[in-house]
């Protein structure tokens, strides 16, 4: 493999394996997807939301569980308007 052909070989392994998510999104109620797509020693797991928005191991999956939790906390917070920035100073400021 060329080494211009290398460096775009993950970009091209994420976009098969989110046409493989496309798929299985819609014909399961899982919302963990592990080893969707393996390429040499790349492996490829997803977590869906509920919304379907399109990524894992145990560590990937808690990190993508808390990512999701803290994301529908925000849409429910009644003062958080979507789409608008964060105004708040980061806790180490305060």
């Amino acid at each position: 493999m060329q080494r211009e052909d290398a460096a775009q070989l993950p970009q091209f392994i994420l976009q098969a394996a989110l046409d493989i998510v496309q798929d299985l999104a819609w014909t399961t109620s899982a919302m963990f997807l592990k080893a969707i797509d393996k390429f040499n020693d790349l492996v490829v797991s997803v977590y869906v939301t509920a919304d379907h928005i399109l990524n894992i191991d145990d560590g990937i999956k808690s990190f993508f569980q808390e990512v999701h939790e803290l994301y529908i906390k925000s849409l429910l917070n009644p003062l958080y308007l979507p789409g608008s920035q964060v105004g708040a100073l980061a806790r180490k400021y305060l």
